[in-house]
C-alpha cells in the first residue's frame, strides 16, 4: 500500500502524505486510518489518477503514464497557468489547454522521458534571445536548476520563466524588476523552481 502512495508522489510531484491526502481530496485522518488498515481506497484513488497507467500505479509495471491519442502516444499536457499551493504546482487543479503528443525516444537526441515533462504557455516578455511571448515552454520537472540555465520559477508573486546565475556558490533569480532573489536548490521561503526549460515551441 505505501508503495502506491510513493508511486502518487512521485507522478505528482508530492512530498507529504499530507499533499497526498489533500489531492485524493480526502482528511490526512483519513488516509491514515487506511493506511493503518492496509486498505486504501483503490476506486478514489484510481478515478484521481486518471492519467497513470493503472498497472504502473498498482503494481510498478509499465510506463507511468496512461497512453492517449489514435495512436496510442505519449502525451505532455499544456498548462496556461499554474495554480501553486505552498510555492508548488497543483497541476491537478491547474487550467489545462491540451496536450502534445510525442512519438520521440528518449533515446533521441537526450530528449527526456515525457512523463517528467509539461508544457506552459509564456504570456509574459520572453527572455531573448530563447523565448518570445505565446511560445509555448516545455519543461522538464526532473532536471536540476544550473548556472545559465532558463527555469519555470514559482514565488509569492506567482509563476515565471527566468534565467539562473551562479553567484557566490548559490543560484540567483534574474529578476525583471532590479532586485536579485536567492534560489535555494530546493525549496526556499521565496522561491521554488518547478523545472527547467528545455525546449520551446513557438508558432510561425
Amino acid at each position: 500500500m505505501n508503495e502506491i502512495l510513493e508511486r502518487i508522489k512521485e507522478a505528482y510531484h508530492l512530498e507529504t502524505d499530507a499533499e497526498v491526502a489533500d489531492f485524493l481530496d480526502i482528511k490526512p485522518s483519513t488516509l491514515s486510518m487506511q493506511k493503518n488498515r492496509g486498505r486504501l481506497n483503490l476506486k478514489r484513488i484510481i478515478e484521481r489518477c486518471s492519467d497513470l497507467n493503472k498497472n504502473w500505479l498498482l503494481e510498478g509495471k509499465g510506463k507511468k503514464r496512461a497512453l492517449n491519442g489514435a495512436n496510442n502516444q505519449p502525451s505532455i499536457p499544456v498548462y496556461t497557468s499554474l495554480d501553486i499551493k505552498n510555492l508548488k504546482p497543483d497541476f491537478d487543479n491547474s487550467p489545462k489547454v491540451g496536450n502534445i503528443y510525442t512519438d520521440i525516444s528518449s533515446e533521441v537526441g537526450g530528449f527526456p522521458d515525457p512523463d517528467s515533462l509539461i508544457g506552459y504557455v509564456n504570456y509574459e516578455d520572453g527572455i531573448a534571445p530563447t523565448i518570445e511571448e505565446n511560445d509555448i515552454a516545455v519543461i522538464d520537472l526532473d532536471a536540476e536548476p544550473k548556472h545559465d540555465t532558463i527555469c519555470l520559477i514559482a514565488s509569492s508573486k506567482g509563476v515565471s520563466l527566468r534565467k539562473l546565475q551562479k553567484e557566490n556558490g548559490k543560484l540567483i533569480v534574474q529578476p525583471k524588476n532590479g532586485k536579485d532573489k536567492h534560489l535555494q536548490s530546493n525549496v526556499s521561503e521565496n522561491h521554488h523552481c518547478i523545472g527547467k526549460l528545455i525546449y520551446v515551441l513557438r508558432r510561425v
